[in-house]
């Protein structure tokens, strides 16, 4: 084993918690398999800035052995943790990853909306690698996008948003342009704005009255993004 692994995988049981976060991020960079056990025991640190990094880096590392340390940090104390464990379950390639992150971004009774808009986000980014299985698999993503419609009814802004945003990534089918076009009523700004930018990525006739009246918005912002929607649904 290279000394400097073995540096590393020193450096994670530090007293210092800043050292032991330098460490396993090093450990993720690295990417040697033999630096995954110790980032696995960092998740459990008493720091929360370590368990944060030891979220992500299990993402980056993205071996499915980290799914139940991810599964069980989803719910810690710390938020910031959650959100990262759920960032980490997107990256990894496995179908039960993917399973946790569809079921946790509509489980309003176990997880808050932070985590919940993280696991929305998360599906979104996953249908943006090649190769993935949202991105290949019809059947996943007829799922997916089931769940992320779901989610665009959350009684939280951020987590419509965030589901919205993700489902703009997905192929449309009629449901989801119906679900973007009722969006544009919401009164979260950043729904409205991932609403927009999911009817242009769309391209569905359908969308051009409802946009109408958004490319007169008093929101500059609102007003540029439905303008440039109706330019791509010519």
């Amino acid at each position: 084993m290279p000394d400097d692994l073995n540096a590393l995988i020193d450096f994670t049981k530090d007293e210092d918690a800043r050292t032991r976060a330098l460490a396993i991020a090093g450990l993720a960079k690295v990417h040697d398999p033999r630096g995954f056990a110790p980032v696995v025991v960092a998740l459990f640190d008493p720091v929360d800035e370590v368990r944060v990094t030891a979220a992500t880096a299990l993402g980056i590392l993205g071996d499915d052995r980290a799914f139940e340390p991810l599964e069980v940090c989803l719910g810690d104390s710390s938020e910031e943790v959650g959100v990262h464990s759920a960032w980490a379950l997107g990256q990894i390639p496995s179908s039960r990853c993917l399973d946790k992150i569809l079921e946790v971004m509509n489980d309003a009774e176990n997880y808050s909306s932070v985590v919940r808009a993280a696991a929305a986000t998360a599906v979104g980014e996953r249908s943006e690698k090649s190769g993935s299985d949202i991105a290949t698999r019809d059947e996943v993503i007829e799922r997916a996008r089931e769940a992320l419609i779901q989610a665009c009814r959350d009684e939280h802004g951020e987590v419509r948003a965030a589901a919205m945003w993700s489902c703009g990534h997905l192929p449309a089918n009629e449901v989801s342009v119906e679900a973007a076009i009722q969006m544009l009523d919401d009164e979260e700004e950043w729904a409205v704005r991932y609403a927009i930018e999911a009817l242009a990525h769309f391209k569905d006739a359908r969308a051009v009255e409802p946009l109408k009246k958004y490319s007169e918005s008093s929101n500059e912002d609102i007003r540029v993004l439905a303008i440039q929607a109706l330019e791509a649904l010519k």
